[in-house]
C-alpha cells in the first residue's frame, strides 16, 4: 500500500475532524457498562501480530505434548433465518458505535444502537473504503447483542446475551441456540470459536464459519475464561492454567501461563503473546511472553490506571487506555508514552495490522454522552476522528 494513499486518507480524516460533526446524543444499553473484550475482534484484527510473526515460527520453537481430548458433543443449529431488526440504508442519526470488526484495512463493520421509534434498535454499519463512507446493513432482531465479528464479506456473528449468525452479509440472521450468553467469540482460518455460558457453566465451542454445526471442545480443567486464536492455534485460560492447541482444538496441552494473575485477556501472535490480567484487588498487569505462553514478563505499569482497553500491534508495539489518555509502548512494555488523541473513556482498541487500528471512546456524561470512532495509520502514535453518519 503506497504512502501517498495513506497520506490522502489521513488528510481526509483530519479535514473531517476540523469540520466537526453534529451528532445526536444517545445512551447505550446497560450491557455496554460492562468491560468489553480487550483484544482484537476478527481474523483481520487478531492477525495484527501475525503479519510479522509467521505461524511456522511457533512450530519450530514450541513442542506440544499431546493429550487425549474430551469427547466433543455436536450441536447442529437448524433454525429458520428471520428478517432483520433494522434494514439497509443510510446511517441513522444518533448511531452510537459499540463494537468493531474488520477483515481488511478497507472493510469494517460497527455494531451499536440508534434511536428507533421511541426506543433503541441494534444497528450495524459498514465501510468498504476504510472509513470515508458508511452505510447501514440489516441487523439481528434483538437488543441482546453488543459485539460483532465477521470472517469475510458473507459470514459474521453478533453476540452478547444471545448469539446470531449470518451467511449472506447480514441480509438474514439466524439465532444460534447454544447457551444463555456468549462471553467471547473469535474467528480465524475459516473457523469460529465461542466461549458459551449455559446457566453459569462455560463451554468452548467451534464451527466452520460457513455452517451452523457447532461442536464442544474439551479444554483441561478449571473455569474457562480468556480465549485467543490465530490460524490453527488456540490459547484458552482454564482456572489458573493456560492451555494451547495447534490443531484447532483437537488436542490441548498446558503451558506455563501467567502464574500469579486472575482473569486475563490475550492478544498478539503465537510466539509473542501479550496478556492483560487483573486480580480484582491490584492494578491491571500487562505481560508479554516471547515463548508462546510458557513464561511471561511483566511490563511497566501504564500511567493513570486501571486499564480500560488494550491492543497489540506487533510483538513490541501495543496501546492501552488509562483513565482518559491513551498510552503506547514501542519496546515491549519497558516504557509507555502518551498518544496524540483526546481524553475519553476508551472502551475498545484494536489493530488490523502493524500500522492500522481503531479506538472506540466514550465522551461526556449523562445527556451529553456520545461515542466516537478514532483511527490510526501510525501504529498507535496518533489517532484521528472518523465521522460515521449524520
Amino acid at each position: 500500500m503506497s504512502m501517498d494513499f495513506l497520506e490522502a486518507v489521513e488528510e481526509q480524516l483530519v479535514a473531517a475532524t476540523e469540520r466537526g460533526v453534529s451528532r445526536r446524543r444517545w445512551r447505550w444499553p446497560w450491557l455496554m457498562r460492562l468491560r468489553l473484550p480487550l483484544r482484537a475482534p476478527t481474523v483481520g484484527i487478531a492477525a495484527g501480530v501475525g503479519a510479522a510473526l509467521a505461524a511456522s515460527a511457533i512450530a519450530a520453537t514450541l513442542t506440544l505434548p499431546t493429550s487425549k481430548p474430551k469427547p466433543g458433543t455436536v450441536t447442529t443449529v437448524a433454525l429458520s433465518p428471520v428478517r432483520s431488526y433494522t434494514t439497509a440504508g443510510e446511517v441513522p442519526a444518533g448511531f452510537e458505535p459499540q463494537s468493531f470488526t474488520a477483515i481488511s484495512e478497507y472493510t469494517w463493520w460497527l455494531l451499536g444502537t440508534a434511536p428507533c421509534g421511541g426506543h433503541t434498535c441494534t444497528t450495524i454499519v459498514q465501510t468498504l473504503d476504510g472509513g470515508p463512507h458508511f452505510t447501514r446493513i440489516p441487523a439481528p432482531p434483538t437488543t441482546q447483542v453488543s459485539n460483532v465479528r465477521f470472517a469475510d464479506e458473507l459470514d459474521g456473528y453478533a453476540f452478547g446475551q444471545q448469539l446470531w449468525g449470518t451467511h449472506d452479509g447480514g441480509k438474514t440472521w439466524t439465532r444460534q441456540q447454544l447457551g444463555t450468553s456468549v462471553d467471547d467469540l473469535q474467528i480465524s482460518d475459516g473457523y469460529v470459536y465461542a466461549l458459551i455460558y449455559n446457566h453459569g457453566r462455560p463451554q468452548l465451542m467451534t464451527s466452520s464459519v460457513t455452517s451452523d454445526g457447532w461442536s464442544t471442545l474439551g479444554v483441561g480443567t478449571g473455569y474457562l475464561s480468556g480465549l485467543w486464536v490465530q490460524g490453527t492455534y488456540l490459547f484458552v485460560e482454564a482456572g489458573s492454567h493456560l492451555y494451547v492447541s495447534n490443531n484447532r482444538g483437537t488436542t490441548f496441552s498446558r503451558v506455563g501461563g501467567v502464574r500469579h494473575a486472575g482473569n486475563c485477556s490475550y492478544d498478539g501472535g503465537p510466539q509473542a503473546l501479550w496478556a492483560l490480567c487483573s486480580t480484582g484487588m491490584a492494578p491491571d498487569d500487562i505481560l508479554l511472553s516471547s515463548d508462546s505462553g510458557n513464561t511471561f514478563a511483566t511490563a511497566a505499569h501504564v500511567p493513570n490506571g486501571p486499564i480500560g482497553a488494550f491492543a497489540a500491534a506487533t510483538g513490541t508495539v501495543a496501546v492501552a487506555s488509562g483513565q482518559g489518555p491513551l498510552y503506547r509502548t514501542g519496546n515491549g512494555g519497558a516504557s509507555w508514552t502518551r498518544v496524540t488523541a483526546p481524553q475519553a473513556n476508551w472502551t475498545y482498541l484494536g489493530f488490523t495490522d502493524a500500522t492500522h487500528g481503531v479506538a472506540l471512546g466514550e465522551f461526556g456524561s449523562g445527556n451529553n454522552q456520545s461515542y466516537r470512532l478514532y483511527y490510526t495509520i501510525t501504529g498507535g502514535k496518533s489517532y484521528h476522528l472518523v465521522p460515521i453518519g449524520p
